[in-house]
C-alpha cells in the first residue's frame, strides 16, 4: 500500500476496500492510546478505549464529512468513547466543583520559574491530577498539540466560549496545585 492521505483513504475504505482502515489504525494507534491515558489514567481502560473508539470510527465512517479532518472527527470519538467509559464506571472523579481560584502573585510567578526542568515536570504531573478527565483532554490538545478553540470545540462539542472557561478553570486549578505543592517546598526548606 503506497502513501496516501486521509481522504483518499476513506475513500478507499468507502469503496469497499476495508484494508485500507489498517493505515489509519496504523498512522492513530499512538494517539489514541495516549490520549486515552491521559484521560483515563489507567493502561488497560485506555487500551481497551481506544480500540472502541477505532470500532466506533470504522462503524460510522459512511456518515464522515471527507471536507472535515479526519484527526478532529476522530478525536471527538476518542473524547466520548473516554467519557462514556467514566460515567459507566465511575459515578465521581474525585474533583470538587468548588474548589477555591487562586489568583496568581508575582512571588509565585519567580518562584515557579526559578524551578529546574525535573521539579518543574514532577509539579505539572502532580497539577495533573486534580484536573478532570476533560479539563486534561482540553488542556492537552491545547497546549500540546497546539489545537485551536474552533478545532476543540469540534471535538467536543462545546461551545467555543466553553472551551475557553474550561481552559481557563483548568489552568487555575493547575496553577492552585503548583502554588501548594511550592509552599510546602520552601516550608521544607526554611526548616532545614
Amino acid at each position: 500500500m503506497h502513501e496516501i492521505n486521509d481522504t483518499e483513504c476513506i475513500r478507499m475504505i468507502l469503496r469497499g476496500e476495508k484494508a485500507y482502515f489498517a493505515f489509519l489504525v496504523k498512522k492513530y494507534e499512538d494517539k489514541a492510546y495516549s490520549l486515552c491515558y491521559k484521560i483515563l489514567r489507567d493502561k488497560e481502560e485506555a487500551r481497551d478505549s481506544a480500540q472502541d473508539a477505532f470500532i466506533k470510527a470504522y462503524e460510522a465512517l459512511p456518515g464522515f464529512r471527507l471536507d472535515s479532518q479526519f484527526s478532529t472527527w476522530f478525536y471527538r470519538i476518542i473524547y466520548n468513547t473516554c467519557l462514556n467509559k467514566i460515567r459507566k464506571d465511575r459515578t465521581d472523579t474525585g474533583f470538587e466543583t468548588d474548589d477555591p481560584v487562586w489568583n496568581n502573585s508575582a512571588s509565585d510567578n519567580e518562584a515557579i520559574a526559578n524551578l529546574d526542568q525535573e521539579d518543574m515536570k514532577e509539579m505539572l504531573l502532580k497539577a495533573y491530577e486534580v484536573l478532570s478527565p476533560e479539563e486534561i483532554f482540553l488542556v492537552e490538545q491545547f497546549y500540546h498539540e497546539e489545537c485551536s478553540i474552533d478545532e476543540l470545540s469540534a471535538m467536543t462539542g462545546l461551545s467555543q466560549s466553553n472551551v475557553k472557561v474550561k481552559l481557563f478553570r483548568a489552568r487555575q486549578k493547575m496553577h492552585g496545585q503548583i502554588k501548594t505543592a511550592l509552599k510546602e517546598e520552601i516550608h521544607i526548606w526554611q526548616t532545614r
